[in-house]
Parts: C-alpha cells; sequence; structure tokens
C-alpha cells in the first residue's frame, strides 16, 4: 500500500526488541517503547519467519496478507511514531458530542459502546466483517460510505488492508480511532480530519497483559487515549 510505505519512509526505522502475539492484541517493543495493533483470531497462522523476528526491522510486515505478521509490522509502526501534537481525550464522548452536527453516520467496525449511544434522530450504518444482526456486510461499503457526511474508521483496517479504499470512498469527516490507529500526520494528506489512538504508559505491564489474552478493558490502565486533529 503506498499509504504504509508513505508512513514508514517518515520514520526512523529501528529493529524489534520484543514481540508479543495474544487473542486480541499484538505488542511490538522498539526502543524501549510499546506499539499496539488488533490481532485477527480468525485469521491466526504463525508468520513465515516466527521465532526469528525480534532484531529485525518488521515494519514492513504490515504489507503482508497473512495477518498476523501484518499485526506485527503495525504495532512495529506504532511503536516508532511519535506523535508530535496531541490532545488526550476520551474519543466516544467527543464523537457523542460533535455527532450532532452530521446526518449520516458510517462506522467502520463494531464498536458497541459508542453505537448504542448516536443519536437516534441520525441514520447511522455500521460495517462489519463479521455476522452481527443488524450490521452491514463490508461490500455495503462501496454504496453507502461516499453518502455519509461523518465517517469513523477503526484502526484495525491498516492490518486487514481497507483502509486506502476506505479513504477513497469518505467524502465527509473522516476519523480513524482504537489503539491499532496510527498517530502519523501522513494520513492527513489522505482524507482524514481526526486520529485516536493510544499511547503506553507502562510498557512490561503492556506486554504482560497482551501476552495472557488482555483486550482494551485489560489495557485501560497501562494507556492513555490522544487525539491529532488536521489543520
Amino acid at each position: 500500500m503506498k499509504l504504509i510505505d508513505e508512513i514508514i519512509s517518515s520514520l526512523e526505522t529501528k529493529p524489534a526488541g520484543d514481540i508479543r502475539v495474544g487473542l486480541k492484541y499484538t505488542g511490538v517493543e522498539i526502543d524501549g517503547k510499546i506499539g499496539l495493533a488488533y490481532t485477527f483470531p480468525e485469521h491466526a497462522k504463525a508468520p513465515k519467519d516466527v521465532g526469528n523476528l525480534i532484531g529485525k526491522n518488521i515494519t514492513k510486515l504490515a504489507h503482508s496478507w497473512n495477518l498476523t505478521e501484518a499485526s506485527i509490522g503495525v504495532a512495529g509502526i506504532n511503536a516508532l511514531i511519535k506523535p508530535a501534537k496531541y490532545k488526550e481525550i476520551e474519543i466516544f464522548e467527543h464523537i457523542l458530542r460533535i455527532a450532532d452536527n452530521y446526518e449520516k453516520i458510517g462506522v467502520v467496525g463494531y464498536f458497541k459502546p459508542l453505537i448504542e449511544k448516536l443519536p437516534k434522530d441520525k441514520e447511522v450504518f455500521v460495517f462489519e466483517k463479521k455476522s452481527y444482526c443488524g450490521l452491514l456486510p463490508e461490500e455495503a461499503e462501496e454504496d453507502i460510505i461516499p453518502k455519509c457526511d461523518l465517517v469513523i474508521i477503526s484502526g484495525s483496517t491498516f492490518v486487514n488492508k481497507t483502509i486506502e479504499r476506505l479513504l477513497e470512498l469518505s467524502q465527509g469527516y473522516t476519523m480513524i480511532i482504537g489503539p491499532t490507529t496510527i498517530l502519523s500526520p501522513v494520513l492527513f494528506d489522505y482524507n482524514v480530519d481526526a486520529l485516536a489512538g493510544v499511547l503506553v504508559t507502562e510498557p512490561e505491564k503492556v506486554l504482560r497483559i497482551v501476552s495472557q489474552g488482555g483486550g482494551r478493558r485489560e489495557l485501560e490502565d497501562v494507556i492513555k487515549f490522544v487525539y491529532m486533529e488536521k489543520k
């Protein structure tokens, strides 16, 4: 993906010091910093060079169609990112505050606590690969996303390679959210208006939680949620 290549080119790449692939998230440590990325358990497959990845530059694995490798690559990118300007924010509360300004809201990813609270007088379209009652299949994105004036995209789309097409489709105010979100200003050149991701505050504990199958709920006390907006 051109987008991923541009992001990697903007970074000073370094070898991975530790890699943990958990049930819900993958964590990569580089130079004392931890990056996270969503693990797709339904596509679990060992990396080609399993057991030999530590000490290597693993960011280009973000291109892989082995989604375990892709999770490692995206987590590696997140470990290298050094966002210059950000706010600490509770992103769901922020979205709920601004939602009244929009009429058609497209959400890529099943953010249940957010979706249940979105205004009932708005048209809300939720797209998800997994089969949930009332949600739309990803095939519907091509038709509906361009009609939405607020588009909220899960950062996990960096891992499954759908992010670039979603950004091409989106014509409204576009946000990428979640712990997998790459907090790179490069994205503001790709039709993105706001980024909401995480920074790790307790690296060793995060690696333990990820290794033991923990997800966002278990990570809440050892990460902080941050927000960047296009100027």
